[in-house]
């Protein structure tokens, strides 16, 4: 029994060890918390963004023209729940007119003009237009660190206007000065409602803040114009323009105060 007495208080005395060390280290990290990753906090603020949208046509519009784009910049108030209002305006632009044959009353056999010095000029309609709207969206965001970097939904309401351009130098071709123009560009302009879905991600102190996603518009759209020189009648059945495209905007935010907070965990 005598010789185990020393293997026991070794024993005890390496247990007492162990607990001091313990205790000692339990203690200092007490005293020195360590500091989490920043974490923000949806906050006010106004978004600035120029977007560009590749457009293709469908319904009516896929019988007039072809592609398109719009490009715009639109200007959002997004509140402190991600909710979003704001407004935005494109001009619409694209190359491709399929109503080619408005121009056939007035042009030789091979699509030119005669100029007033008989002189031949070929011209080449282009698609022009413009779509203004309200728009009303919300941001659902997939963290809490990132309470602005989510899925991006928006609706928008306004007017889109569309026509025919014939860009030509009246002093040339008289026949196609502004005022007989008119008669040929088959203008049209209506309501439009928008829906958009894409994913959405702001960066606070870098300016790569951005959203993409796909985009469908509903144009209710008639002809404006008094009379339409082809047809040889006014032109006023009712129109569903529609459009799907492929949206992306940059984002510049302007945050109204900073929402920046930092945790601490023992």
């Amino acid at each position: 029994m005598k010789s185990l007495l020393p293997i026991k208080k070794l024993l005890l005395f390496i247990l007492i060890t162990l607990l001091s060390v313990t205790g000692y280290g339990q203690e200092k990290k007490e005293s020195s918390p360590k500091k989490e990753k920043k974490h923000f906090e949806p906050n006010n603020a106004i978004l600035f963004s120029p977007v560009y949208t590749a457009q293709f046509p469908f319904g009516n519009m896929q019988d007039r023209f072809g592609f398109n784009s719009l490009f715009g910049f639109a200007i959002h108030y997004k509140m402190n729940k991600n909710w979003l209002i704001g407004l935005e305006g494109n001009f619409l632009f694209g190359t491709t007119v399929r109503d080619y044959y408005i121009l056939d009353n007035i042009s030789t056999h091979t699509g030119q003009f005669i100029s007033q010095n008989n002189s031949l000029i070929a011209v080449s309609p282009q698609e022009r237009g413009f779509a203004l709207k309200f728009n009303v969206g919300k941001i659902v965001p997939f963290s809490e660190t990132y309470p602005d970097a989510g899925l991006l939904f928006m609706t928008g309401f306004g007017m889109l206007q569309h026509k025919i351009a014939i860009d030509v130098r009246a002093a040339s071709l008289p026949q196609l000065d502004k005022t007989y123009r008119k008669g040929y560009d088959r203008m049209c302009n209506g309501p439009v409602i928008s829906q958009f879905i894409g994913g959405i991600f702001m960066e606070r102190r870098r300016f790569i803040s951005a959203y993409v996603g796909l985009q469908f518009d509903v144009g209710f759209t008639q002809n404006q114009r008094a009379y339409d020189f082809y047809s040889k009648a006014k032109l006023d059945e009712k129109r569903i323009d529609l459009f799907l495209g492929v949206k992306v905007g940059w984002i510049i935010p302007y945050f109204l105060k900073s929402s920046e907070k930092e945790y601490y965990y023992y």
